[in-house]
């Protein structure tokens, strides 16, 4: 198969074209790409891959990546995760219609969970169902539920993303962009409760009194070990697809150290000889970042690499500059650190006194023509200022300014008005004088 040719090939070939912007460096992977939008970043944020990551995209099931956001904030406020709700014949007949019948989970309207059951059966089997009832349970509706799901995107810089519904079914005011499920996503992954439930492959709800037993699996193909995409270093999150908006994934893995969130969507819907093109894109790329990609260190902390004239300090004219902090980025295996380049930003000159470890300027980072990451250079010594050479810099710069200059002139003036008023005087006073005596002859 064409495809899978191309997945062992894009373990073999390495990469290298390179587009930055500061930090984050991202590369182009040689095998084909069928989602319409990908966004793919390492754990510190440094981005590999992305794919028209701000176009709006239709999120079917990970809308429920921030109704379990919503559910994990605010459910002390009802209870705790043992608080109870009821499934209701009004949800169950709203899926039906709008579902076709497909109801995954197997509850019936009148059957009675914890809180925690129902969160178990949205998160692992995405049960629209255990998302309408959450939501009825944690703000009364739907639509104020909606309401708190569109100020939490807001607070996360989900600016392109609007919620209308809870569980995810089409509508074409329900939208994001992979860039907007990626913050989403790594937030939901910094909360314990969602990371410990979406990891799980299967949950069992044991029998009672107000349901019958119910087994729940996971409908994320990357974590489902038998699967045709099954990838072991991934650990969620969830995935999602109808045939209005093709299919969807959004996932987390870690392999040796290293992480990566991947939002995939609007791969077409259809099948691909058996293949999910979303799940099989994700898995492509794990496997590209993991096999091609390490990271390095560039530069480390307390190494003296740059000096800058000095002022006002006694018998000495340049300070001594340091690398602030060590830095390391994700690059190619291929990419030798001693092809990275250095560009300083420094001011002219700096003037004591200054302290160890204060910032002067910044150290650019280059490769092959771009930035690919920045650190402060900063004081590698104590300097104390001269008193003398700061005492003549002020009277010098006290004569070169405004006011002095200007009081200055005001005194040469009124001195020349003075001497000028003077000779005049004595003019007319000797003028004067001799008429006077004439007069008196």
């Amino acid at each position: 198969m064409k495809k899978a040719i191309s997945f062992i090939l894009a373990i073999i070939l390495a990469l290298s074209c390179c587009i930055n912007v500061f930090a984050a460096t991202k590369y182009q992977p040689s095998f084909e790409i069928n989602c319409e939008s990908v966004y793919l970043a390492d754990g510190n944020g440094n981005v590999l891959f992305e794919q028209n990551p701000e176009q709006r995209m239709y999120p079917a099931e990970l809308v429920q990546i921030m109704t379990a956001i919503i559910v994990i904030e605010n459910i002390e406020a009802v209870g705790g995760w043992e608080a109870e709700a009821a499934y209701e014949m009004s949800t169950q007949n709203f899926l039906y219609e709008n579902r076709h019948g497909i109801i995954s989970t197997g509850m019936l309207a009148g059957y009675v969970f914890t809180a925690d059951e129902l969160f178990h059966a949205m998160v692992i089997a995405s049960g629209y169902d255990a998302a309408m009832t959450l939501a009825k349970l944690i703000a009364g509706s739907q639509d104020a539920f909606v309401e708190l799901m569109n100020a939490k995107a807001k607070e996360l810089g989900a600016r392109n993303t609007n919620f209308t519904n809870c569980h995810g079914l089409h509508d074409t005011a329900n939208y994001t962009t992979a860039y907007d499920m990626y913050l989403i996503s790594k937030y939901a992954m910094s909360l314990d409760k969602f990371r410990e439930t979406v990891s799980k492959k299967s949950y069992t709800c044991e029998e009672t009194d107000t349901h019958k037993k119910l087994t729940w699996n996971t409908d994320n193909g990357l974590l489902a070990s038998g699967n045709i995409h099954y990838y072991s270093p991934v650990i969620g999150i969830k995935s999602g697809y109808s045939s209005e908006i093709g299919r969807n994934v959004a996932s987390y893995a870690e392999y040796e150290g290293f992480s990566y969130y991947q939002v995939n969507m609007g791969a077409p819907f259809e099948l691909d000889e058996g293949y999910n093109l979303a799940l099989f894109d994700a898995k492509q790329l794990y496997n590209w970042a993991f096999t091609e990609f390490e990271v390095k260190t560039i530069v480390e902390a307390g190494s003296q690499i740059a000096e800058v004239p000095l002022e006002l300090a006694w018998q000495k004219d340049h300070l001594q500059l340091m690398i602030g902090e060590t830095y390391r980025t994700l690059l190619p295996l291929e990419i030798d650190i001693a092809s990275i380049t250095y560009d300083y930003d420094l001011p002219e000159s700096v003037e004591a006194p200054v302290e160890k470890g204060e910032v002067i300027g910044k150290l650019n980072l280059v490769h092959s023509g771009e930035t690919i990451g920045s650190v402060d250079l900063v004081s590698a010594e104590d300097v104390e200022q001269s008193e003398l050479l700061s005492g003549l810099k002020n009277f010098s710069d006290m004569t070169r300014s405004f006011w002095f200059k200007f009081i200055v002139i005001t005194i040469f003036i009124l001195i020349a008005l003075y001497i000028a008023l003077m000779i005049v005087r004595n003019y007319n006073k000797k003028k004067y004088g001799n008429f006077k005596k004439r007069r008196r002859l």
